[in-house]
């Protein structure tokens, strides 16, 4: 039996799981609020803060020395294959030059396991898979200088793709789905024979989140930009970290906006209907991307926390498919990773 514990930090949270082989025996999501993460002008600078937390949380859980086989984080490399990933030095040099063109807390998760594992005396890793790239089509923006890319959740994405086609009795290459991955970041993804065929850019477009702008009215966010009311950074705060639902409610939290709403809040249920809105319009041009040929809709994320949007989404999305609801699966898709590296089933692949 081997023992792994998985951090995946998200933008406005930070889950910790453990595992035993396949099994998830305990599991726990840290909520960051906005007036904590507010304290931090860079994702870097929020290392020690949530190492600080998930520390505590092993204390709680009794998890000593000699406990755990590896420690696994989520992944924030780009350009390699899939695969396992032994975190080394050069992919926490490589990360913090991401992190530094792009402010993500998914860069954290390489750096957080090293440091846990470190303590521990055992192996981390990166369960990394690797982002489709978007068909020529797709690429088009509108603008020659501009060209669209892929940017999206993709392990929890192709997890739900393969337990929704495995419940369904088919193979995965034999559905068509459009998945909706619907928290603080969001990617609305039109899969067809296994394959991408096109997906909202999570960091810059689609429907606005508990923390995202989403796309924005092109031209009065460059009169915004050009009115010298505010500079680069607190633009970009304000489309990435202090838009959507903490902007108009102020809190990055589905559980309690959903709170709010049934409380009577007429606020919170008019914006997280606008939310729902705007993610089933991008639903819908994902069934153009698919010819109209779709087996499922399928929503999945933090989104579920909330019985009304769910509700919303149904009524506005069930006339393209039947519209299912599954929990987000990159934590099994973590363990499995390191199962298959402590199995020696394969080796660990060395970053370089």
């Amino acid at each position: 039996m081997f023992r792994t514990l998985l951090i995946n930090p998200g933008s406005t949270s930070s889950e910790v799981s453990v595992f035993e082989d396949e099994r998830e025996m305990k599991s726990v999501r840290m909520i960051h609020p906005v007036n904590e993460l507010r304290k931090y002008s860079r994702i870097l600078d929020q290392l020690p803060y949530r190492r600080a937390l998930i520390k505590d949380q092993l204390k709680e859980w009794r998890i000593e020395k000699g406990d755990l086989a590896a420690v696994v984080g989520r992944s924030a490399i780009s350009h390699k294959e899939s695969g396992t990933y032994e975190v080394n030095a050069k992919m926490i040099d490589d990360v913090r030059g991401i992190l530094s063109r792009l402010d993500h807390a998914s860069g954290l998760g390489c750096m957080l396991a090293r440091e846990i594992a470190d303590e521990y005396g055992v192996s981390a890793f990166v369960a990394h898979s690797a982002m489709q790239p978007l068909g020529p089509l797709a690429k088009v923006s509108g603008l020659p200088a501009i060209e669209r890319f892929a940017a999206y959740h993709a392990q929890n994405i192709e997890g739900v793709a393969d337990i929704a086609a495995a419940e369904m009795n088919k193979k995965r290459q034999d559905v068509n789905f459009i998945i909706a991955h619907m928290e603080g970041g969001m990617s609305v993804a039109a899969i067809a024979g296994g394959q991408l065929l096109d997906v909202t850019n999570a960091l810059e477009e689609g429907p606005f989140t508990t923390e995202r702008s989403g796309a924005l009215p092109v031209v009065s966010l460059v009169e915004l930009c050009f009115s010298g009311r505010y500079t680069r950074g607190q633009i970009l705060k304000m489309i990435r970290g202090e838009g959507g639902m903490v902007a108009y409610l102020g809190t990055n939290k589905i559980s309690e906006i959903e709170e709010r709403i049934q409380a009577g809040d007429k606020k919170a249920g008019f914006y997280l209907e606008a939310l729902c809105y705007q993610a089933a319009k991008d639903i819908a041009a994902m069934a153009s991307v698919l010819q109209g040929r779709v087996d499922a809709v399928i929503l999945t994320g933090k989104i579920l926390e909330s019985a009304h949007a769910v509700d919303w989404l149904e009524k506005r999305c069930d006339f393209i498919a039947p519209v299912k609801t599954y929990p987000e699966q990159e934590a099994s898709v973590f363990a499995r990773a390191a199962l298959k590296v402590l199995r020696c089933e394969e080796k660990a692949r060395v970053y370089f």
